[in-house]
């Protein structure tokens, strides 16, 4: 039985691993907070029976399985051993059992990727993502203490994201989103062009995907270095489709010295730079800000308002045609009074079916519904019938697994 996503960790103890965690983290719907660098905490999680921790890379591995390097842990155990196991390997693990981990190290550092968003997405959904049906071979346990490990890792501005340059934009303010009718399209992880093309080809009325994810530092969010937004960039770019594109960016609440609204800004900023950095002649129908990751969450409605209008000047800042928009779950949008602003509102539902948004607003412009299964016919009728115009639905393993 799946795992819910705020009980499930990934562990790193160097850090390129942590960089891969994050990514993995995002990848599955795993709380960027539940990415950890702490060998104490890591030890504690595994031992309480109540977490499934998914130790990334070797030095992770290696670490929780016999601590040869001898780190301080809550059981004041020496070196060279750990009360801990591994869970069997070349298979996905979704249930939990105190005292055993997940071994996410593979024998390359693609391969350890590969492992993390592998074993990540399985724990939390109970099936791989759409088309990764083979593990990568996972090491063995060795008896050895990585020179640059450490038992207390800390990665500034979520690892790679301060190092990632901001692309600027020019010559570009004729571009405009594509026309379309809207309707119901499909949430999926793409990885390749042909990938998008085969969606719109099905038949779908949209794409959309996730475009970056959250960071403890401004500018609050990266862009994937999978670039699906891109992907969808060129493919729509190079026809004519009545198809709609949905950018959903997720983003971390804003810190430091940074107020609700500069936390929006600067993560606008970044993401309209990125996007018109790509060079297409067409932009998403809606940039869609996700309130998830680092930091303390807005409590109140004005914060709501303000960390939203930031994300919206930020955009449209940069380009005037960058259409802005907001994602939220219904209890969200009820408290924090969402429908009061004048910016278009993607309402997450689920489930699909014997289901109706419990929540009105003239500001709703999309519901994002899951999880769609095939045939989806039914799905996709029922989601219509909610009577907003760009709709996505999501099937288990992110994938494009049927036509709507």
């Amino acid at each position: 039985m799946p795992v819910a996503s705020s009980n499930v960790y990934l562990y790193a103890a160097v850090p390129l691993d942590y960089v891969k965690c994050v990514a993995a983290a995002n990848a599955a719907g795993v709380p960027q907070s539940n990415v950890l660098g702490s060998f104490s905490e890591a030890w504690t999680r595994v031992q309480s029976g109540n977490d499934l921790v998914i130790a990334v890379g070797g030095a992770a591995l290696y670490s929780l399985y016999y601590n040869e390097c001898g780190w301080s842990n809550p059981s004041g155990q020496a070196a060279g051993s750990t009360p801990f196991a591994v869970h069997p390997s070349g298979r996905g693990i979704d249930t939990i059992q105190a005292d055993y981990f997940v071994n996410a190290a593979g024998t390359t550092a693609i391969d350890s990727l590969k492992l993390a968003v592998m074993m990540a997405y399985y724990a939390v959904h109970g099936v791989f993502p759409a088309q990764w049906t083979t593990l990568p071979k996972q090491e063995t346990p060795m008896k050895v203490c990585v020179s640059n490990a450490s038992s207390d890792l800390s990665v500034s501005g979520g690892g790679a994201a301060n190092v990632i340059p901001v692309p600027t934009s020019s010559g570009t303010q004729s571009r405009s989103a594509p026309q379309s009718q809207g309707g119901v399209g499909v949430y999926a992880s793409f990885a390749s062009a042909n990938e998008v093309r085969n969606a719109i080809q099905m038949g779908w009325k949209g794409v959309a995907a996730t475009g970056a994810l959250g960071t403890p530092a401004a500018p609050y969010t990266q862009e994937l270095s999978s670039q699906m937004d891109k992907l969808i960039s060129e493919v729509l770019s190079s026809g004519s489709y009545n198809v709609f594109w949905l950018s959903f960016w997720t983003v971390s609440w804003p810190t430091g010295s940074d107020s609700f609204y500069e936390g929006g800004y600067k993560a606008g900023q970044y993401a309209g730079k990125t996007l018109m950095g790509y060079g297409g002649k067409v932009l998403p129908n809606a940039v869609i800000i996700d309130p998830e990751g680092y930091n303390t969450p807005a409590s109140t409605a004005k914060e709501w308002s303000d960390w939203i209008t930031g994300w919206a000047d930020g955009l449209r800042q940069v380009n005037s045609n960058l259409q802005p928009g907001f994602y939220a779950n219904q209890s969200q949008y009820t408290t924090y009074d969402l429908k009061s602003l004048n910016i278009p509102a993607f309402i997450a539902v689920s489930p699909i079916q014997s289901n109706t948004p419990q929540v009105t607003g003239g500001n709703i412009e999309g519901y994002d519904a899951y999880y769609a299964s095939c045939p989806a016919t039914t799905d996709v009728q029922t989601v219509t019938g909610w009577g907003a115009k760009y709709n996505t639905v999501q099937f288990r393993d992110s994938g494009v697994d049927c036509s709507p």
